[in-house]
């Protein structure tokens, strides 16, 4: 025998679960994920509702640069989405443009931060802005991975085959969708209310 031997179910799905190894993989890193941020929302609003004084997220935070930041987030998303109706060989260019999109965001929120930075706030300013640092950063951070994640996508494309680049792409699309709930929870939660 010659070669590697491919891993079973790497495109099929597995006669005991229904699903393929990327999908299985995907929901248990995504439950991690959920258990995470889980914590982090709950100790935000376990911190607001016993606080005497809370700031106002609309008030203290820029509000545009969280809502631009929202729209490109959105895109990312779509785009990506776009990518499981694109013909063969077709997805590239929509995952180029997500990615360049994740970009922005990263570029804008950095720019956020350096403003906040110079008017002189910091996460030791207060407990919302604590949260508001750590919320955001770890975000951003899951916004770098999707980027690595994207870039995955597109360097293992010639040497795994149309099928299983398939399969990463809809795993891929899916941790977006994360990556863009978990920011819409934090724009509502803290730029918003």
């Amino acid at each position: 025998m010659s070669g590697h031997a491919p891993i079973p179910y790497t495109t099929e799905p597995r006669a005991d679960t229904g699903v393929s190894n990327v999908t299985m993989g995907f929901w248990l890193f995504i439950a991690s994920e959920v258990m995470l941020f889980g914590a982090l929302f709950s100790s935000y609003a376990l911190l607001r509702v016993s606080a005497e004084d809370w700031p106002v997220g609309r008030e203290v935070l820029h509000l545009g640069l969280g809502s631009i930041n929202t729209m490109v987030l959105v895109w990312v998303l779509v785009l990506m989405s776009r990518t499981r109706r694109a013909r063969v060989g077709h997805y590239r260019p929509l995952v180029l443009a997500a990615s360049a999109l994740a970009l922005v965001f990263l570029a804008m929120k950095g720019f956020e931060y350096r403003t906040e930075w110079v008017e002189g706030v910091r996460p030791a300013t207060n407990t919302f802005f604590a949260m508001y640092f750590t919320l955001t950063g770890l975000h951003a951070l899951h916004v770098v991975g999707g980027l690595i994640a994207n870039m995955w996508i597109l360097a293992g494309a010639s040497s795994v085959g149309e099928a299983m680049t398939r399969g990463r792409l809809q795993a891929v699309t899916r941790y977006w969708a994360f990556v863009d709930l978990v920011w819409l929870t934090i724009f509502v939660g803290l730029y918003l209310l």
